[in-house]
Parts: C-alpha cells; sequence; structure tokens
C-alpha cells in the first residue's frame, strides 16, 4: 500500500522580513492591545500578543511607517496569529514600516520633582455598603433592647 505526499506551496505572494515592532492592534470594538509584529511583508504579518482572536476575524493595526490598516486573522498557533492586510502595503510603506525608529520614550518627572510634590494617598472607603448597612440594623436593634432592659428594670 502506497501513501502519497502532497507538497503544499508556501506562496504568501511576497517576501517576508524578520522585525520586532511594536503595534496597536484594535478588534471589532476599537479595543486597543499592545502586540509585537514579528515578521513583516507586504500582503501581512505575523503578531504576538493582544487579545483571543479567532480564524477570520477582523481587526485593525497600527505601527510606526504606516499608520492604520484593516486586517483579517488567517491563521493562529496559541496566541501568535498570522494576519493578511485587506489591502496589501505599497513598497514606499513597506519601506517606512521597514526602517522606521521607534517613537522617543515619554518625559517622566525626574526625582527632584517627585520629592517635592507629595502626592496624597487615595482615598479607600473602609466598609461596603452591606457591612454599613448591617452594623446600622446590629446598632439599632441594640439600643432598642437596652431601652426595652432599661424600661423593664424602672418599672
Amino acid at each position: 500500500m502506497a501513501i502519497t505526499a502532497q507538497m503544499i506551496s508556501d506562496d504568501r505572494g511576497s517576501e517576508r522580513y524578520a522585525v520586532d515592532l511594536d503595534a496597536t492592534l484594535r478588534d471589532r470594538v476599537a479595543q486597543p492591545y499592545d502586540v509585537v509584529i514579528e515578521d513583516l511583508s507586504a500582503t501581512g504579518f505575523r503578531l504576538s500578543g493582544g487579545p483571543a482572536l479567532t480564524t477570520g476575524a477582523v481587526a485593525s493595526i497600527g505601527f510606526a511607517g504606516i499608520g492604520v490598516h484593516p486586517v483579517r486573522v488567517i491563521r493562529q498557533e496559541g496566541m501568535t496569529y498570522g494576519c493578511e492586510f485587506v489591502t496589501p502595503l505599497n513598497a514606499e510603506m513597506l519601506n517606512k514600516a521597514l526602517v522606521s525608529a521607534p517613537s522617543d520614550p515619554l518625559a517622566f518627572p525626574n526625582q527632584e520633582m517627585l520629592l517635592s510634590e507629595p502626592v496624597p494617598e487615595p482615598y479607600v472607603e473602609p466598609y461596603s455598603g452591606a457591612a454599613k448597612v448591617t452594623i446600622a440594623v446590629v446598632a439599632g436593634l441594640g439600643a432598642w433592647a437596652v431601652a426595652t432592659g432599661l424600661y423593664f428594670a424602672l418599672a
């Protein structure tokens, strides 16, 4: 008995580039998720991180160099997804994405500024609403019990 093997080509339509790009993925509800693009081509990319997506899901991706583009999930392996651009990137956008520098980090206040302006502690309510109601009921019943005891003791 012979078993025939079928060769499947990995024809993705364009050359892939190994990258490590930070990006923002937005699902249909426009909820933003930080993801990492691991490889990129003009027709799609592989990303890790973000929300649980299903094959066929539509989202949008935004990263330095090309802006925001609609994408479709075509492959899933755990929390790694293969996505295709709904409209492939042109050569100029792909080149910008491959050579774009990461954005400048946020400027955080230096240590002297932090020490000169103390930040007040946030107020935390010590009792929940149910605990407050329970305390009020027990205190009220206790007051009635004391008043009733005094009434019968003096009568």
